[in-house]
């Protein structure tokens, strides 16, 4: 009797047992499923928003610029130690930054953008004896801890956003045969072409060659490098007075915003600049910001002074390059008299002061020294040092002289030179007025659509 009630327990204890291990399986498999679902969600999850963002960031390097670039010019640019040239007569490089015109140069192993004025902006010497580090330009171009320096630099939009500092090279170059590029400048935002970039996009069949005296960044020994109005290549002792092209380089990832790189459609990397370059237009005339000094402008008659459609040529002076309103018969007189209250705007033009000195061997062609001495007047014009942003224009008086007691007075040519001749002598002329900010309410600023005053 013991026996089958303990062979019935046996039985009930091993169908407890068996439902147990059921459950157990259940329990098992209803929780590697729930471990199933959440690695698939999970997983799946994660694989999705790294495909997304894989996706986004492919989309994002896509409109890079450097990225633009390389695709819309397969097979058309030339690549040279790990770098993409764009090389001889190329017509799709074109780009804007800061309202200014440059041309492409390369495109770096590291995706890098450098970038030269498509025309030269000054015109200055180099400096008689002096290497691409301490020149004048490179004290033209770049901030220093002197109050001269960095006019170039001042100008330039958001420079941290959108540069880094330019890789030069300023090896000392005796045969352009043998170019090397050992010796490297990387310390400046703001640069000028090396002889090595120069020769890599063509040399004379290269678009930085447009007719102009260009000062290169390489020295021959105690001579620097040049491009003469043919192209080719020679050298001075610094004095001579001669255009400066500006090389910068844009960060690898700078988005671009529009444009191919025609010279119709360049390539825009911004959705607003400063004023710098911008158009004005002022009755029927049309200017040039070359200054922006906070609450005042700056501006540049986009032509020369006309009278009924001629092109006015005027006497400087009957003395010297000082710049005096005050002597009848002087081109000054003449600018803050006549032509002065024939402006419909001349209500607008407010007094400023403007740089008037001389700038030669009196002074080792140091621009700095130039701005040390000013003139007040209402009406004036460029002076040394100032950024030339309309280099068609030929034959205009410049406000400086060569020498301290001198009668000689400077004209720029549109060569990217200054010549100089005597004050007595006629040339075409080219006005600077200072303007209020405030007084600009409508337009972009661009050709089409100038800043006006209404």
């Amino acid at each position: 009797m013991k026996k089958r009630k303990r062979r019935k327990h046996n039985r009930a204890h091993k169908r407890k047992d068996k439902k147990t291990r059921i459950n157990k399986q259940k329990l098992f498999s209803f929780g590697s499923f729930i471990f199933v679902l959440i690695c698939i969600f999970w997983y799946g999850g994660r694989a999705i928003y790294y495909y997304l963002d894989s996706k986004k960031t492919l989309e994002k390097e896509a409109n890079t610029l450097a990225t633009r670039i390389i695709s819309n010019n397969n097979g058309t640019i030339k690549k040279i130690n790990s770098d993409y040239y764009f090389y001889k007569e190329t017509n799709n490089n074109y780009l804007i930054y800061s309202n200014i015109v440059w041309r492409i140069v390369k495109i770096t192993k590291d995706n890098n953008i450098v970038l030269i004025t498509d025309d030269t902006i000054t015109n200055l010497a180099f400096g008689k004896n002096k290497k691409y580090n301490n020149s004048y330009l490179t004290k033209w171009l770049n901030k220093d801890n002197d109050k001269y320096t960095g006019i170039m630099e001042n100008n330039l939009n958001s420079i941290k956003k959108y540069l880094i500092k330019t890789s030069t090279c300023t090896d000392n170059i005796t045969n352009i045969k043998k170019t090397t590029c050992n010796k490297i400048n990387k310390k400046n935002y703001l640069s000028i072409p090396s002889i090595t970039d120069y020769i890599n996009t063509g040399a004379e069949k290269s678009f930085i060659n447009n007719g102009h005296y260009t000062y290169l960044a390489n020295n021959k020994n105690k001579k620097i490098w040049y491009i003469d109005t043919d192209g080719k290549l020679n050298t001075s002792n610094g004095e001579d007075i001669y255009g400066t092209k500006i090389t910068i380089t844009l960060k690898s990832k700078v988005p671009v915003i529009d444009g191919d790189g025609t010279i119709d459609k360049p390539y825009t990397i911004e959705k607003q600049s400063n004023y710098f370059a911008t158009y004005v237009k002022l009755g029927e005339d049309i200017w040039r910001v070359y200054e922006d000094n906070n609450e005042h402008l700056k501006l540049v008659l986009n032509d020369y002074i006309k009278i009924n459609d001629e092109e006015l040529k005027h006497i400087y002076s009957n003395d010297n390059y000082y710049h005096n309103d005050t002597v009848y018969g002087s081109l000054a007189y003449y600018l803050n008299n006549t032509y002065f209250y024939k402006l419909p705007y001349y209500d607008l033009i407010i007094e400023n002061s403007y740089n008037n000195s001389y700038y030669g061997t009196d002074n080792n062609f140091d621009y700095s020294s130039v701005l040390n001495t000013s003139i007040k007047t209402r009406v004036g014009l460029l002076s040394i040092g100032d950024p030339i942003i309309n280099n068609r224009l030929d034959k205009y008086f410049i406000l400086a002289g060569p020498n301290k007691e001198d009668i000689d007075i400077y004209i720029a040519s549109n060569e990217s030179t200054l010549e100089t001749t005597t004050a007595q002598d006629e040339a075409l002329v080219v006005p600077t007025i200072t303007i209020n900010k405030n007084s600009l309410t409508a337009g972009k600023g661009t050709n089409n659509d100038p800043y006006r005053t209404e």
